[in-house]
């Protein structure tokens, strides 16, 4: 094996053409990584094709892919449904910002799956779905602040960037402090925000004390950063905030149609008022939606008449592309083939458990700081010298140098596991991509001890 401080030289030399594609990019683009400048591998790979579980670079190289688009990817690189689908729908037209037969069907699936869903809007990306719902939430309620968690993750708008995962926290850690993450977010939208702690009694004391200011909790039912279960607090959850009339809303832009088909709700038992969803529901298609119940959606549903609908102020949610033909047919056909093979999710499971199981044991074997946390078809590999306990802890330095420094070696290997990231396994991974992907693994990780690096 190489040595990891001439990895990224060797490395390199597979990377002739992605090379003189970063340079290209470097000219042209704020982050030649779609993510941003956030997480940037130290050897970029373009990728070329991508088909089933495997992805191929512009040199020709192979890679068993466990990134699957950071999750919309459920059955897999270029499924012959998805494909279809949206063959089909090019041929008949791209986008017509007319109502179109696809859009209501898409709604149809929506509502008959999704235990809090009475009305959809569909929108182009589960950053936009958490923004709309906020602003249908302090309509709805007519209050303004906004609870959420610290370190989870509702995408890149203002109110998503106040003490997210990309913060190392702030305050106490049971009563963390609201704080902006990045420079351009307003000071203005913290004070407007409410950070509480994941799976912690002293959050659920805090909504008690504040309802009469806050208009929406929200919480990843499966936090990004904090891969653990935490079905009896979100049931908890749910009452408090029925107690204090509070709106409760799950971000399911990842759990959505992935943990299950009707989603963590429908998982875990626990109905939200509100939803926003995106990833798998759109096959990998850009796609987003808010859903809810009637009541908590009553600040954007239309009465039909434009006048009416604006002296009576409904919400704005306007998007060219939101709901157009090629996502909604391409996303319909993707969640009826989930609908119709249930099968999928408990393989899909069963493969993550597997992976999971057998690593963990090799680590705690080989006394290695190294475990998958995670659970249903996603999982995130923890690499401090700690048991994980917090969402915090994801930030401890030797985890995050570990851990890109795992991910650098698994690429070069050819397993693509983005840096401090969630992987995904998806319809298309079988017990072959299991094996290789553990075996690959034991290898990087007994390479790095042996440099004394772990």
């Amino acid at each position: 094996m190489i040595n990891y401080q001439d990895l990224p030289q060797v490395f390199s030399e597979k990377l002739t053409k992605s090379n003189a594609m970063l340079e290209r990019a470097n000219n042209v683009l704020v982050s030649f990584v779609t993510t941003g400048p956030y997480r940037a591998p130290a050897n970029v790979t373009f990728v070329k094709r991508a088909q089933g579980s495997r992805v191929w670079d512009v040199d020709g190289n192979e890679y068993l892919d466990v990134t699957m688009g950071y999750g919309p990817l459920i059955l897999g690189h270029a499924h012959p449904i998805v494909v279809e689908a949206a063959q089909q729908a090019v041929a008949d037209g791209t986008t017509y910002a007319i109502a179109h037969e696809h859009e209501v069907h898409m709604a149809e699936l929506m509502v008959d799956a999704i235990p809090c869903a009475d009305k959809v809007l569909f929108c182009n990306s589960g950053t936009e779905a958490t923004m709309y719902a906020i602003r249908i939430a302090r309509a709805t309620s007519g209050k303004t602040k906004v609870a959420t968690f610290e370190m989870g993750w509702h995408g890149p708008h203002d109110y998503g960037l106040i003490g997210s995962m990309l913060s190392e926290g702030k305050g106490p850690a049971s009563a963390p402090l609201p704080s902006t993450d990045c420079s351009g977010v307003s000071e203005r939208v913290a004070e407007e925000s409410i950070k509480l702690a994941f799976d912690c009694e002293e959050s659920l004391q805090r909504i008690r004390e504040l309802k009469d200011e806050i208009a929406v909790v929200i919480i990843e039912a499966m936090p990004s950063a904090y891969p653990l279960q935490m079905q009896s607090f979100l049931k908890r959850l749910r009452e408090v905030t029925t107690e204090c009339g509070v709106l409760l809303m799950f971000d399911e832009v990842v759990t959505g149609f992935r943990c299950a088909y009707g989603g963590a709700q429908e998982k875990f038992g626990v109905v939200p008022d509100l939803a926003a969803f995106g990833k798998a529901m759109g096959g990998g298609m850009p796609v987003g939606a808010v859903v809810g119940t009637n009541q908590a959606m009553s600040s954007i549903v239309s009465s039909g008449d434009p006048v009416q609908d604006a002296m009576e102020r409904k919400v704005v949610a306007i998007g060219t592309f939101s709901g157009n033909p090629v996502t909604t047919r391409v996303g319909a056909a993707v969640v009826e083939h989930l609908r119709d093979n249930p099968s999928i999710y408990r393989d899909m499971d069963a493969l993550t458990a597997q992976v999971k199981t057998e690593l963990n044991a090799f680590a705690k074997d080989k006394e290695i700081p190294f475990e998958l946390l995670g659970d249903n078809s996603w999982f995130m590999p923890y690499m401090g010298d700690k048991p994980f306990q917090h969402a915090r802890h994801c930030h401890d330095e030797n985890h995050v140098m570990r851990n890109i420094m795992l991910c650098n070696y698994l690429r070069y290997m050819g397993v693509y596991f983005p840096d401090m990231h969630t992987g995904f396994f998806s319809a298309a991974h079988n017990q072959t991509d299991a094996e290789f992907f553990v075996d690959t693994c034991k290898t990087a990780l007994l390479e790095l001890r042996a440099q004394n690096l772990l």
